[in-house]
């Protein structure tokens, strides 16, 4: 709130002060509001580690004793933003955020918006998940802000009621992809697992790693077909999540499905509900349902391979 200028140009121009721009505490503030956090917990740190304290003597409460030792390192933080902010009005008549906004968010929310820094990420987390890493994790954790202001962005304008400005958004990763059996889009494969395959290994599988699927939930499957360190279907697993992405943004852009309009659905919402949700139109849903038969699809093969394999072992194991 130091760091927020409490001024703003109005739709018709005119500058109205004392006054906070809603927008500074959504898509617009959120890099500054990462930053200010981060570096606001480390100057309050530096300060009570070095014991710049208020000491009160043994018979005060804790309670009482831990307002005052508080006191002096929260002082110096918030000081240190205040000069901060004063220097950066009135000697180069601008704020942090409009600087921070145009030299690091924007780029990085240009960038993130595109199909192609997309793919790259989503590759990487398909990469991270062969070799057991939580992809999902490692990857939006450098994403996720950018990912989310791509979201409120949508969201502004969608309220607003003009065309949204986005087609790759948080919600457009979380329910077009996650949202579809989990990382991988494994809902296809859970079900060819169950109903599809002829082994008795396969379709065990399937079926107790159907449940959690429907709810996007898919460790059971990663680490019980395996698809963690499974070379056989190192191939369905990367590039379906790449194909049914890239069909999915053209098919946005194109106009046929709406773009998500920035609304957050949880990632544990089913499959075609989350993409009615996320788009407010029943054609977010029917595109999930083409995804999962392109899943399908690109998966029956490898499958089968996988599949065969186990009719084998299993045969092998009932003769001895």
């Amino acid at each position: 709130m130091i760091l927020t200028p409490f001024f703003f140009n109005s739709a018709n121009g005119e500058l109205v002060t004392g006054a906070l721009s809603l927008d500074r505490l959504g898509a617009k503030g959120m890099f500054i509001g990462m930053i200010t956090g981060f570096i606001a917990g480390e100057l309050y740190r530096f300060f009570v580690q070095r014991d710049w304290t208020i000491k009160m003597p043994d018979g005060v409460p804790p309670a009482v004793a831990k307002s005052f030792a508080a006191l002096i390192p929260a002082v110096l933080t918030l000081s240190i933003f205040l000069v901060i902010n004063i220097v950066v009005q009135f000697f180069f008549n601008t704020n942090l955020h409009d600087v921070v906004y145009t030299v690091i968010q924007k780029p990085l929310v240009g960038l993130g918006s595109g199909i192609i820094p997309t793919l790259i990420a989503l590759f990487f987390v398909q990469v991270l998940w062969f070799f057991g890493l939580h992809g999902q994790i490692i990857v939006n954790s450098v994403m996720d802000p950018i990912w989310n202001t791509l979201m409120l962005e949508n969201l502004d304008a969608y309220k607003a009621g003009s065309p949204l400005p986005h087609i790759i958004t948080k919600p457009f990763m979380e329910v077009f992809t996650v949202g579809m059996g989990g990382s991988g889009m494994t809902l296809a494969v859970v079900i060819a697992l169950a109903f599809l395959m002829k082994s008795k290994q396969s379709k065990e599988i399937g079926r107790l790693a159907l449940g959690p699927g429907i709810f996007n939930v898919n460790e059971p499957v990663l680490f019980g077909m395996p698809i963690v360190l499974n070379a056989t279907i190192l191939i369905p697993w990367i590039l379906a999540p790449l194909i049914v992405t890239t069909l999915n943004y053209f098919v946005m852009a194109a106009g046929i499905v709406p773009a998500p309009t920035g609304v957050s659905v949880p990632w544990t919402v089913p499959i075609i509900i989350n993409g009615i949700l996320a788009t407010n139109s029943w054609l977010g849903g029917a595109l999930q349902v083409v995804d999962f038969f392109i899943v399908l699809i690109i998966w029956y093969p490898f499958l089968k391979l996988v599949d065969r394999t186990n009719i084998a072992r299993e045969s092998e194991a009932a003769i001895k």
